[in-house]
């Protein structure tokens, strides 16, 4: 199926309900709009499983299946990572494209750096397409979001890398517009700190539940960006099944359960989309490579960032992607390759060597000599010292193979009700505009 017609038939709607979307539109939207308000939700994490599994705690996302739009599988970037999955699903390009290659960037044998910045995207964003079509916007902690022009109200994914008091009083400088924050804690949160709103906490979730509903019904907001977190950090821990899993689960259930209830009060359904989505699913691991180990032994890397280097591997996700110092070195990647060629083969069957060709049909970092895409069960880690092969257990994802698709699930205004085996992510961003009415072309 075409990408216009899965987004056709996504969109495809009875007379009736066209009519009473229009009816409750403000005036001042263009009369084909179907939606008045869109609501586009990650759960971090979201496995279709967190949907379908009756002992999962998701009554607000089995009714949002039940009664909406469910597409079991969507298929991810390469790598299936945080901060380029996010950005692919708001431009609806690939990396390549977009520029959001991993979550932290490549820096050479320095420390990594996470991309924080908005103008670091190179692509059009729907907050720019709506902006510009005259609309309102607002975002809770998307990644790379921070310093965007084209969000309204925006409290984007920001930390401090050193230790500070606290990091929500770190970020309100970032936060548009000037004291947005302040507001949000004095009219829907209360103060937040590091205890009652920490990374990784059920709290978090509920707490940006709570700004979104805030900024909903105190400005009018036509397209909000909203990322829950917390289900990441339980599965990166525990792998796929555990109580902790399943209580992350229940909260960021709850979260969207509390952005539906301020809908139904308001009386706002009829006028909004929520699409809820994932930015990648996860797959269980119990070894985990670390390949940064052999060209420490091939005197290729430094033990320690900030030293002499010919090659590293950059780990993302589930992979590592091999860089080289001078891109034309052909005596090192020769190096590496037989270094690759001479590991006992008990460790060579972990991973396959993934050449560049695929690398850019898949819309890779064109600089990427090569990659490892570890089988799955094996994990990798940027290590550069210690053993190669070690023992780990948990959760992991960003796979080229896609062993770990998230999920959609889309209930309201414009949503016909039904299931979709397949979709890419690609194609999220001109669902997302097309339910608001504007012309979105990634």
């Amino acid at each position: 199926m075409s990408h216009r017609s899965l987004i056709n038939r996504i969109l495809r709607k009875g007379a009736a309900l066209l009519l009473l979307c229009l009816a409750v539109a403000a005036p001042s939207l263009a009369a084909d709009r179907a939606s008045k308000h869109v609501i586009l939700i990650t759960i971090d994490g979201m496995r279709a499983a967190m949907v379908t599994d009756s002992t999962m705690p998701s009554p607000n996302l089995k009714r949002m299946k039940r009664d909406g739009l469910f597409v079991d599988t969507i298929k991810g970037i390469t790598p299936t990572a945080t901060y380029p999955s996010h950005i692919t699903i708001v431009t609806g390009v690939k990396p390549a494209r977009h520029n959001i290659y991993y979550n932290a960037q490549f820096t050479g044998n320095e420390p990594t750096v996470p991309y924080w910045y908005a103008d670091s995207i190179k692509s059009v964003t729907i907050w720019e397409a709506a902006k510009r079509a005259g609309l309102t916007t607002a975002s809770l902690f998307w990644p790379v979001s921070t310093g965007s022009k084209f969000i309204d109200y925006n409290v984007p994914e920001f930390w401090s890398t050193r230790p500070v008091a606290n990091q929500l009083e770190y970020i309100k400088p970032y936060c548009t517009p000037a004291g947005i924050l302040d507001e949000l804690e004095r009219e829907a949160t209360g103060k937040l700190n590091h205890q009652n709103f920490m990374a990784g906490s059920m709290m978090r979730d509920a707490r940006t539940a709570a700004m979104a509903n805030y900024l909903l019904n105190t400005y009018g907001v036509n397209l909000m960006t909203i990322h829950l977190t917390t289900t990441d950090y339980a599965q990166h821990a525990d792998g796929l099944d555990s109580d902790r899993v399943r209580a992350t689960v229940g909260g960021a259930d709850h979260a969207i359960g509390l952005i539906l209830e301020n809908l139904e009060r308001r009386h706002l359904l009829d006028s909004t989309t929520v699409i809820v989505c994932g930015d990648h699913g996860f797959v269980n691991y119990h070894r985990t490579l670390a390949p940064n180990v052999w060209l420490v032994q091939e005197g290729l890397l430094s033990e320690k960032p900030g030293g002499p280097w010919k090659a590293a591997f950059h780990g993302a996700g589930a992979m590592m992607f091999l860089y080289l110092k001078d891109a034309g070195d052909n005596a090192t990647l020769k190096q590496v390759r037989k270094k690759l060629a001479s590991l006992p083969q008990e460790t060579r069957a972990l991973f396959r060597i993934v050449e560049k060709d695929e690398l850019a049909q898949v819309g890779c970092d064109p600089r990427v000599a090569l990659a490892l895409e570890p089988i799955n069960g094996v994990a990798v880690a940027t290590a550069r010292t210690g053993a190669d092969v070690r023992q780990s257990k948990g959760g992991k994802h960003g796979y080229l193979s896609g062993i770990d698709p998230t999920t959609l699930v889309a209930y309201g205004c414009g949503i016909e009700k039904g299931e979709i085996p397949v979709m890419n992510q690609t194609d999220i961003a001109t669902l997302v505009m097309k339910l608001l009415g504007v012309d979105f072309r990634p």
